[in-house]
């Protein structure tokens, strides 16, 4: 059957004693820095240990260990140091984006009725930007949408990521044929199977822009009516975490958007009302 969509071949509480300052919940837990592994490895690769909390890094070392085909830590050394194209592989595995279409489908779901219907009559060239958007399928998940919405032409769709490679992945919009099957068959129609693989249309690529940026050296500049940030907050610092919020919001329109994971909340204090879990707004007072 002919797809029509493939014409083209574009790949606190204040504290009021003198000396003491307000304590955040995890303000002293230990970051990356604490682990001479890993203060070794981001430090190769240009990344500040220090914003990135020591647990769920820690959690990521067997899958880094095995990316890199080493036995141990001292053997990962080794093997990283004697090896530059093992240290980008080790920094994708310790900062890996889990992610898929769709994910957290219950997200989706509001997004579609909620936001991009309202859209269809206030807002006909929305600007999304999917922040630290992993290898994409976040932000080609919303692109469907609103193409079904007929939305997708005149939209602004931009996917960061401080990871090279994960970024080039995104750019070529080409995943395994099985991620496609979360998406209903009226949607899944915006890829083309070949192969094995599933191959994004033209309609969709053709709207996105993807490009590597570190979100520690400031925001996409806005304003945008949806960001999407989901799932790093929860590996960062408070203090790191926080900054990034800021920079966010400045950036969000008036009355917009920001879509996080189901384990980020936003600090107390910020100008943001929950309309859904995961999913706040910023209050335009």
């Amino acid at each position: 059957m002919t797809n029509l969509f493939f014409e083209g071949t574009q790949p606190a509480r204040t504290c009021r004693s003198r000396a003491l300052k307000p304590i955040r919940a995890q303000q002293f837990a230990p970051s990356a820095q604490n682990d001479p592994f890993f203060a070794w490895l981001f430090a190769r690769a240009g990344i500040v240990a220090e914003r990135y909390r020591l647990l769920p890094v820690q959690r990521r070392l067997p899958a880094c260990l095995r990316a890199v085909g080493a036995r141990s830590v001292e053997d990962a050394y080794q093997r990283i140091d004697a090896d530059s194209a093992l240290l980008e592989l080790a920094i994708n595995t310790v900062l890996l984006g889990v992610t898929e279409f769709v994910r957290d489908s219950s997200v989706f779901d509001t997004l579609e009725s909620q936001i991009i219907s309202d859209w269809r009559f206030t807002t006909p060239r929305p600007r999304v930007w999917s922040a630290a958007c992993s290898d994409g399928h976040e932000l080609f998940s919303l692109a469907v949408l609103l193409a079904e919405a007929g939305l997708i032409h005149g939209s602004t769709m931009l996917g960061t990521d401080c990871r090279r490679r994960a970024i080039c992945q995104a750019r070529t919009g080409v995943f395994p044929a099985s991620a496609i099957e979360r998406f209903s068959p009226s949607r899944a129609r915006y890829f083309d199977v070949r192969s094995g693989r599933a191959v994004a249309c033209t309609a969709l690529r053709q709207a996105m822009e993807w490009r590597v940026a570190d979100l520690f050296d400031g925001a996409e500049r806005g304003p945008w009516d949806l960001i999407m940030w989901r799932n790093m907050a929860i590996y960062l610092t408070n203090d790191s975490a926080e900054q990034i919020w800021r920079a966010l919001i400045h950036e969000l329109a008036p009355g917009g958007y920001i879509v996080v994971g189901k384990a980020d909340y936003p600090p107390a204090g910020m100008p943001l009302r929950r309309i859904a879990p995961c999913i706040y707004k910023l209050d335009q007072d």
